[in-house]
């Protein structure tokens, strides 16, 4: 039993939604987060070293590194928040710090102070919380509640890089400087109490009192000294928050929510700064949300919002120019969404991932770089790649496709109707592969991309699978809970295990494919022997949602939605040890063919490498030789001749350069020559008259120094006499400055005598002056007190009787309240009955108006124009109101008595008739209101009608163009397969041109033994072999392209007619060249027959010709024949090669018959003897 170790080896990505998220270490270290780690990566050795995340924390918020670069603060997320201070050097913990009187989460932002001596951290909602720690100690400094109310946000704060004890904090509409005195935090008067609060996103220290900020309107404030200094205002084009800021030696550095970068340099002017340059990152217009500049100041680097890290040469800045490629990657890209995919090969060092940012991407491994990135218009959900490395499988939204992986690119060549394949897997020989579409597995072959099977029984979507070691059976787990096992022979399942309560999100087994092991939405780990579960073990506190299992079948990984990696004792025990790895959930997980690294990715968009250590499978495997990775990659065709005629090009292009840059060396070499001729005959006369100069100056320097010598001498002599005299000057002089000094010392002690006698008086006087104000004070402290007491005494007496009046004014007023209430409940009695005749009264006018207004309403009903009928209402109301205006003077006469009631009950009256008037006036207008809608509502249910007719056609028009767009598509497709056969049949045009090419010259080849018969049939014989390696077959037609064919067989019969044609005038046209020809070699046979007849009979007369040597002219087939019939008579011999003849040309009828539509050559074959058909 084994547990295997991990070790973090490199990690490809950033995290970058944390405060500050990088940091120059030195020119050519930088630290950063990433996952659940901290990376230290070396830019020159390229070599990341790492510092782990925090145990039951969820993920990295903020970083800050000490000002003598000698240890990080790592602030996490947890259900208090926890900073963790590390060591660089030994990369080892040194203290852990919390808050535990904060309700925060988390630390938006941390900073040590210029002695790194003080850890400041900045708390999150809902209280924002300002901590100081002396971290070393773990010791509690001060604390200070930054923002007024939960919903605004902190989002920095710093020390002043000279002053421990000055401090600023930013966010949304606060800025605050602190100062910690004694213990406590307290604020400085603010420079921008006169501004409206803005969102200040950023701030930087410049100097020791000098503060500036950026805000989400790209204005940048400089505050110096408590004062606001300077107000740089956004240009009007330009829009863009100021998201990050960083001071340098020539001014600061901006960066926008835009993906650029403004330069301001320092000026002598009233805003103290002026923007310069501004450069902006290529193809990438998204927000920068930190930036570093080095020690040296020579680089600059950023942390974009899509998870990117770029280096700006900072030295050049005032030479570039901003439509120039300025920013390069720190060093590589990374995905900036979720990976969606991972898998490795065999042969070569690469390993595959895929993301929702449309990304492919292949990662070298052993170089720890980055091979080859493309950029498609779909999300990729899943990927596999082949164990050569040279092909690649895709899920893509809309389908799968299959990849080649060439020199440069990815180059798609295959496309399967698959969308949305969340799952896609090569055989381990790669001679076929597996794809998810939905519920079904398809299993195709790789090389012939033929569908060979279907794998139908999920009830729910299919989430992993896992082939075979001998790539004979298929695990596949589901959402539906069940576990399959399927047999790739006859496509049937023959295992499974179903547990409806769990989720199972992945499945592997073991190579001997008798055991699988799943993980799924129990948050625990299965064994299945048999379709029988027969171990289990859960995880406490995560969801497993990933499983791995080594080549060997020795070591076993899950991983969990928390980002976190467990190595398992196996065979499979509950012992687990875990590794903080990523800060989401984990995607994908794989290892490598050797099982030394094992590969995650997840939520975060991070790749990490892991390196597998276990002491038994690294001794069974060093049994194994292993083979090298191969170094062969896949070119196209027209790749490689683009290539050969560009390096032809250039190589003609560099002779010529070549040959230019000689004759132009020799110009300037004849040049130069005759420029050193005349420069040594010029220098060669200057030499000699500075020679002549020299032996001048040189006596002339003898003389000088005889002279400056004999001055020495006698300034030396002056000074001797000199120095003497002011020696006894000076001693007469000490020798009366020491008596001097005596007679001051005897005035000295004189004083100091004469002084303690004046102190000794002055000590009496003042202490009997002493005594007398004592008793001068304490006389009138004797009558203070007396007085004291008379005022006491008075203050009792007063106190009593304002008592005594108290009580008596409360009598008098109970009395006189009591008797109110009796008085003003009688006249509330009264009020009351005089209240009820009133309301009578006032329903009696109630009643009198009700019928004035159904008068009213009866003269409108008679009025039949609209004006008139307007006039005589207004001329009604106004009688009206004159009539209701004498009803209420006769109540106001009436109830005279009531007073302040009766006008009140008045005003409601009046009001109450206003809005009797307005709501028979709007009586009115509604009944005119309705007559004129009624003829509205007609033409509205016409106009609706109209309407349901016109969407009625509207919707047929939608059908007709939906079947026209299929007809469309359908006619695309045909035509990009029309264009498609056309490129082939090109291209098979092409190659066959180049045969026949080849073919003619060989047959020209053949045609030089035409008049030897023995050489021309070897010659065609190894024309046969050369040409005709195989036998031609007959071409089977799919049926599934029938109707294809059929169209296109009608236009190559069309073709081959018209081709027919112009065979026929060609056959014509040659016909008589051959017929020529025919009659030649009948002479030229003829003559042969003559010659030999006159050498048989030379020969029988015992006679040779003279010039003998003219005979060696006949070929070795006639001189075969001529030996072969040398006893025969002419006449035998003439009718022999008659019939040789006739033989000949029955054969070349016969040849001729077979295959008409061959054209025939320009002249015909002589006979030849022995010909093997």
């Amino acid at each position: 039993m084994s547990m295997a170790a991990l070790l973090h080896r490199h990690l490809f990505g950033i995290k970058v939604d944390g405060r500050e998220p990088i940091w120059y270490i030195d020119d050519q270290t930088v630290l950063y987060p990433a996952g659940h780690n901290t990376v230290i990566f070396n830019l020159e050795q390229r070599i990341q070293r790492f510092l782990p995340g925090t145990d039951k924390t969820e993920e990295i918020t903020a970083i800050a590194v000490s000002p003598n670069k000698k240890f990080v603060a790592v602030a996490e997320k947890s259900d208090k928040g926890v900073i963790t201070v590390f060591d660089l050097h030994s990369l080892k913990r040194r203290r852990l710090l919390t808050a535990t009187d904060s309700l925060s989460k988390e630390f938006v932002s941390l900073a040590f102070s210029p002695d790194s001596k003080l850890l400041m951290a900045q708390g999150g909602a809902p209280d924002w919380s300002l901590t100081i720690w002396t971290w070393e100690k773990a010791k509690f400094v001060a604390t200070f509640k930054t923002a007024a109310s939960p919903n605004s946000a902190i989002y920095q704060c710093s020390f002043c890089p000279t002053d421990n004890n000055l401090i600023c904090v930013t966010g949304n509409g606060v800025f605050k400087q602190l100062k910690l005195v004694d213990s406590n935090l307290k604020q400085l008067p603010n420079a921008l109490n006169k501004r409206e609060p803005q969102n200040y996103l950023c701030h930087t220290w410049l100097s020791e009192e000098r503060v500036v900020m950026g805000t989400d309107t790209g204005d940048l404030l400089v505050v110096d000294s408590l004062e606001l200094k300077a107000f740089i205002p956004r240009s009007p084009s330009d829009s863009n928050s100021i998201e990050a800021i960083v001071g340098f030696s020539k001014g600061i550095v901006t960066g926008s929510d835009d993906g650029s970068i403004a330069i301001y340099d320092k000026t002598d002017e009233k805003e103290l700064y002026k923007r310069t340059k501004v450069f902006r990152i290529d193809n990438n217009a998204v927000k920068i949300r930190h930036l570093a500049v080095s020690h040296t100041e020579e680089q600059l680097v950023m942390a974009t919002d899509n998870n990117q890290l770029y280096q700006f040469n900072l030295t050049n800045a005032d030479i570039m120019k901003p439509d120039e490629t300025n920013f390069d990657f720190l060093a590589t890209s990374f995905h900036s969404g979720q990976i969606t995919g991972v898998d490795t090969c065999v042969r070569k060092p690469l390993v595959a991932t895929c993301g929702l940012d449309k990304s492919v991407r292949m990662w070298n491994y052993v170089d720890k770089t980055l091979e080859l990135t493309k950029y498609f218009n779909e999300e990729a959900h899943s990927l596999a790649l082949h164990p050569s490395g040279l092909h690649l499988l895709v899920g893509f939204s809309d389908k799968m496709r299959l990849l080649n992986v060439v020199m440069d690119d990815m180059r798609p060549f295959k496309e399967f109707a698959i969308k949305a394949c969340r799952e896609c897997k090569f055989s381990h020989g790669g001679h076929m592969f597996a794809a998810v579409n939905g519920n079904t597995i398809n299993v195709f072959a790789t090389y012939t991309c033929e569908n060979l099977g279907n794998l139908r029984g999920h009830n729910g979507k299919v989430r992993s699978v896992c082939w075979s070691a001998d790539d004979t059976k298929i695990v596949s787990c589901g959402m539906d809970g069940a576990v399959y096992e399927w047999n790739l022979k006859d496509f049937k399942r023959v295992g499974e295990s179903v547990l409806k309560s769990c989720n199972y999100t992945c499945a592997v087994c073991t190579p001997d494919g008798k055991t699988s092991f799943a993980v799924g939405s129990d948050k625990k780990i299965k064994e299945i022997t048999d379709s029988n579960i027969v171990k289990e073990y859960d995880l406490p506190g995560a969801v497993l949602c990933q499983v791995v299992l080594s080549h060997s079948g020795r070591m076993l990984f899950t991983a969990t939605d928390t980002g976190s990696i467990q190595s398992w004792k196996f065979p499979l025990t509950n012992e687990v040890q875990d590794h903080q790895c990523h800060s989401r959930a984990v995607s994908r997980m794989c290892m490598t063919h050797d099982d030394a690294h094992l590969f995650t990715v997840g939520e975060d968009g991070v790749l990490l490498m892991l390196d597998v250590r276990d002491k038994e499978i690294r001794a069974a495997k060093r049994d194994k030789e292993l083979l090298p990775f191969s170094e062969e990659i896949l070119v196209t065709k027209s790749d490689l001749e683009e290539k050969t005629a560009l390096t032809t090009d250039l190589k003609l292009k560099v002779d010529e350069l070549q040959l230019h840059n000689d004759y132009q060396l020799r110009l300037k070499d004849m040049n130069h020559q005759d420029k050193i001729k005349e420069l040594t005959d010029k220098l060669t006369a200057e030499i000699e008259a500075e020679k002549a100069r020299h032996e001048a100056l040189l006596a002339e320097k003898n003389d000088m120094e005889m002279e400056y010598e004999e001055r020495i001498k006698n300034m030396e002599e002056r000074h001797l006499l000199s120095s003497q005299q002011m020696e006894a000057q000076y001693q007469h002089k000490i020798m009366a400055e020491v008596e001097r000094y005596q007679q001051l010392l005897e005035e000295k002690e004189l004083l100091n005598e004469r002084w303690d006698e004046q102190n000794s008086l002055l000590v009496e006087s003042h202490e009997r002056l002493v005594q007398e104000l004592t008793d001068e004070y304490e006389y009138k402290l004797q009558e203070e007190q007396l007085a004291l007491q008379r005022v006491r005494d008075e203050k009792d007496d007063l106190l009593r009787e304002l008592e005594e009046t108290r009580r008596q004014v409360e009598e008098d007023a109970d009395q006189e309240i009591e008797e109110l209430k009796d008085k003003y409940e009688v006249k509330l009695s009264a009020e009351r009955e005089q209240h009820l005749r009133l309301k009578g009264e006032n329903g009696i006018m109630r009643k009198k108006f009700h019928a004035q207004l159904k008068e009213i309403e009866d003269g409108k009903d008679d009025n039949k124009q609209l004006m008139a009928r307007q006039k005589e209402l207004y001329h009604q109301i106004s009688m009206l109101e004159k009539e209701i205006a004498g009803l209420k003077k006769e109540i106001r006469e009436r109830d005279e008595t009531i007073g302040d009631k009766e006008k009140r009950i008045y005003d409601l009256k009046k009001k109450n008739q206003e809005l009797e008037k307005f709501k028979f006036v709007l009586d009115y207008k509604i009944k005119e209101l309705k007559k004129q809608i009624e003829p509205r509502e007609l033409e509205i249910a016409d106009m609706k009608h109209q309407i349901k007719e016109m969407d009625q056609e509207l919707e047929r028009y939608h059908k007709t163009n939906s079947n026209l767009e299929l007809t469309i598509s359908d006619n695309k497709l045909k035509l990009e397969g029309q264009q498609q056969e056309i490129l082939m049949q090109r291209g098979k045009c092409n190659d066959m041109g180049n045969k026949l090419k080849r073919y003619h010259n060989d047959l020209h080849a053949v045609i030089q033994y035409i008049t030897e018969p023995k050489q021309l049939k070897e010659a065609v014989k190894a024309l046969y072999q050369k040409h005709v390696q195989e036998p031609p077959q007959g071409a089977q037609v799919e049926q599934d392209i029938q109707k294809e064919y059929n169209r296109q067989r009608d236009y190559l019969e069309k073709t081959v007619e018209s081709l027919k044609k112009k065979l026929s005038k060609d056959m014509d046209l040659h016909k008589t060249d051959s017929t020529r020809i025919m009659h030649e070699n009948v002479a030229l046979i003829k003559e042969i027959n003559e010659l030999r007849r006159e050498i048989k009979a030379l020969k029988q007369g015992g006679m040779r010709p003279p010039g003998g040597g003219a005979t060696g002219k006949e070929t070795p087939a006639s001189g075969r024949a001529t030996s072969s019939r040398m006893g025969g008579d002419p006449s035998k011999e003439i009718d022999m090669q008659r019939e040789e003849i006739r033989r000949l040309r029955n054969r070349v009828d016969e040849l001729e018959g077979v295959d008409r539509t061959r054209p025939t050559s320009r002249e015909k074959l002589p006979p030849m003897d022995g010909f093997a058909e």
